[in-house]
């Protein structure tokens, strides 16, 4: 090989190393020597190439990490926002299932509420109408002792006998009684 062999052509660091590994395979023993013969000018060539390649695949390695790098920044900033938005949706699920059994307990805790006040407002109305029919009960054992006193008056005034453990006994009115009596302002016809 010679210069004319690679004219003005870059090549790589693989390539130079493999040619000059090449070269020195397919060298001419010297005679007499474990030495090889080769071309000097070839293989100063191939070792400049070698040397120039090396800058130019570092650069290209360089690159390469660079650009994977950026990848992974890449990557890893969106996996942060997955990451956040899925915490975020995760947090508002979660407030929602919150808000759900705050609703419920809120609800329970009405109802419960509501029963005990229907309860109290049960016991206060049948307390409101047992102290109304005592009262009631109060004022017809008063009636009913005025209308016995009353029918007993009427009775001694008419004569006859009146027998308080029988209320339901009649009395005997007379048709002249009956016109001129005046206790009750009611008309017996």
């Amino acid at each position: 090989m010679s210069d004319n062999d690679y004219p003005e052509q870059r090549i790589s660091l693989e390539e130079a190393l493999a040619a000059i590994a090449d070269l020195l395979e397919n060298a001419k023993a010297m005679p007499l020597s474990a030495s090889v013969l080769v071309q000097r000018d070839e293989l100063l060539f191939l070792v400049d190439a070698a040397l120039e390649a090396i800058p130019r695949e570092i650069r290209q390695a360089q690159m390469v990490l660079r650009e994977r790098h950026e990848i992974a920044e890449k990557a890893h900033f969106e996996a942060d926002e997955i990451i956040q938005a899925a915490t975020s949706k995760a947090e508002r699920l979660v407030s929602r299932t919150e808000i759900v059994r705050q609703a419920n307990q809120t609800a329970a805790r009405m109802i419960q509420d509501a029963k005990e006040e229907a309860a109290r407002l049960k016991y206060a109305a049948e307390d409101f109408v047992d102290q109304k029919l005592a009262g009631f009960e109060i004022a017809l054992e008063s009636i009913a002792k005025s209308v016995k006193a009353g029918r007993a008056k009427l009775a001694s005034q008419l004569g006859q006998s009146f027998d308080p453990k029988d209320p339901l006994g009649e009395l005997e009115l007379e048709d002249d009684v009956e016109d001129n009596q005046s206790f009750f302002d009611q008309d017996y016809r």
